[in-house]
């Protein structure tokens, strides 16, 4: 069998790719996080944060005087606690509970491997009491199936240690709580328990009596850390074929059928669950499946997981507003947002966020200063000058219901949805309240421990200059989060919510379903 010449050459091309491919297997360091911080480490790392907070921190430059002393204050007690060697992951903890002084909400801490013990059950609130479920959600005692004390301390005690490490609008949140009061040994270090492999659980039941529990911790396994080792270590030793193979069958997650579909709750109410807004605004099969969600009298959809900032749903979605005349100044301005000066960022920092620069209105000065006559003065210094996000242009329509489900993980353009359609006669939020995270985030890495922290690096204002990040959206009806919704009973919460007052009447004729609720 003969090769042609460019046959031949075509093979070692590809070869030749296929090797330089593998040597930056080899060439790029891996990113290991330090399991353990010596007290020099925490100091650098603790340098190195606030010196970033200081020059990129929006929340910061609001209340600079007040920050800067609690920060410093707080970083010197970490110091002063953790003089020997600190465990990545309890170092984390505290660099969360130092950020959430910020009241940021879009602060967080990522990379580093919780090694802590955590909880042997699920704990789902009910009411003012929590369930204690085992892992297949079932009461791990039917006779007496709530926790009222773990380790011989009240509920309350672990609900309060918990909220160190939220920020302001999530304190309340039950579903944000539901993490950390998971993590074990961590709230237990926090109330000055000793660590054990063991937990003691006291259950009660509805007559009030009670029964001790004592369940196990799960243990990391190092055989199977070891296991987990060996597999990564073969899935780097991949021979050149397997790895071109894998380029071969790779897709870009964006590009990928995004499972949510229009199911039905009853004859008149329908539900649809979107959590990715990038990918709704590239999937038409589910804008397809949401247009045809606004036929029905009642459209529910699930955004408490949702995030990122295309505004294609909230277009699609002000077809449910009213018509609002009252604003004559600037009756499609929806809010204004500015971002902490930076060298590094160019002037269209915001643009992903769907604002302008003020001049891009082309009004005249007076009607300028007569439209900003609300928004705060500012340090020229610090922030840049202001930009403007206006309304989608659509035309009201129908006299449909919507009803949104929203969570403090609601974020990003998800809140401006909360928040427009918070004033809508039509609309419903159901949930817990929103944590006001509009901003884009700035994020670097800590050089010693490897953790990510983010915070955000922009502040967002109403149309009457009331700021609107950290602030969160109040839902019209609250309901716990949780994963076992009553869709029919949801219908009869919207159905019996007291109804919204609407802004004007529209004349605007009826193109949706015009069918009453049962």
């Amino acid at each position: 069998m003969s090769f042609s010449y460019r046959s031949i050459v075509m093979l070692l091309s590809v070869i030749i790719f296929a090797s330089l491919l593998k040597l930056a297997f080899f060439a790029v360091p891996k990113d290991n996080t330090a399991p353990m911080l010596n007290a020099q480490e925490v100091r650098q790392d603790l340098y190195a944060l606030l010196d970033q907070i200081e020059q990129h921190s929006a929340f910061y430059a609001l209340t600079p005087d007040k920050a800067s002393p609690q920060l410093k204050y707080m970083a010197s007690l970490i110091v002063e606690q953790y003089q020997d060697m600190t465990p990545n992951d309890r170092f984390a903890a505290e660099i969360t509970k130092l950020l959430n002084s910020l009241k940021d909400p879009g602060a967080q801490v990522h990379d580093f491997d919780d090694q802590s013990g955590d909880l042997p059950l699920t704990l789902r609130p009910l009411n003012d009491q929590w369930l204690a479920l085992d892992s297949s959600n079932s009461p791990i005692n039917n006779d007496f199936p709530f926790v009222t004390h773990i380790d011989g301390l009240p509920m309350s005690k672990w609900v309060a240690a918990s909220q160190a490490y939220l920020p302001e609008p999530a304190k309340q949140s039950q579903e944000m709580q539901l993490p950390w009061l998971k993590k074990l040994n961590l709230l237990r270090e926090d109330l000055g328990l000793s660590i054990k492999p063991y937990v003691l659980i006291t259950l009660i039941n509805d007559d009030l009596q009670t029964q001790q529990v004592t369940l196990a911790l799960p243990s990391h396994e190092p055989q199977a850390q070891l296991a987990a080792s060996n597999q990564e270590d073969k899935t780097q030793d991949m021979s050149v074929l397997e790895f071109i193979n894998q380029l071969s069958q790779f897709e870009r997650s964006e590009f990928q059928d995004v499972p949510y579909q229009l199911e039905t709750v009853n004859n008149t109410t329908v539900k649809l669950k979107i959590s990715d807004l990038y990918a709704f605004e590239l999937n038409r099969d589910l804008q397809q499946e949401l247009l045809k969600g606004m036929t029905h009298p009642l459209l529910i959809i699930d955004l408490r997981d949702a995030s990122g900032f295309s505004p294609k749903l909230l277009t699609l979605l002000s077809r449910y507003q009213d018509a609002d005349l009252n604003n004559t100044l600037a009756p499609n301005v929806m809010g204004f947002a500015h971002y902490r000066r930076s060298p590094e960022l160019r002037n269209d920092y915001l643009q992903p966020l769907n604002f302008k620069p003020l001049d891009a209105l082309e009004y005249s000065v007076p009607r300028l200063k007569s439209l900003t006559r609300n928004l705060p003065s500012v340090d020229e210094d610090k922030f840049s000058p202001w930009y403007i996000r206006t309304k989608p242009t659509v035309t009201p329509e129908g006299r449909n219901r919507l009803a949104l489900l929203v969570s403090p993980k609601c974020r990003q353009e998800c809140e401006w949805i909360a928040y427009r359609t918070k004033s809508w006669s039509r609309a419903n939020l159901i949930g817990e309240k929103t944590s006001g995270d509009f901003a884009r985030q700035y994020h670097f890495k800590l050089p010693n421990s490897g953790l990510d922290i983010r915070f955000s690096s922009s502040l967002t204002y109403d149309a009457q200059g009331k700021l609107l990040s950290g602030a969160g959206t109040e839902p019209d009806i609250w309901l716990p989060q949780n994963s076992d919704i009553q869709w029919q009973g949801l219908v009869s919460l919207v159905r019996s919510a007291k109804p919204k007052t609407q802004i004007i009447q529209t004349s605007q004729p009826t193109k949706l379903a015009q069918a009453k609720l049962n």
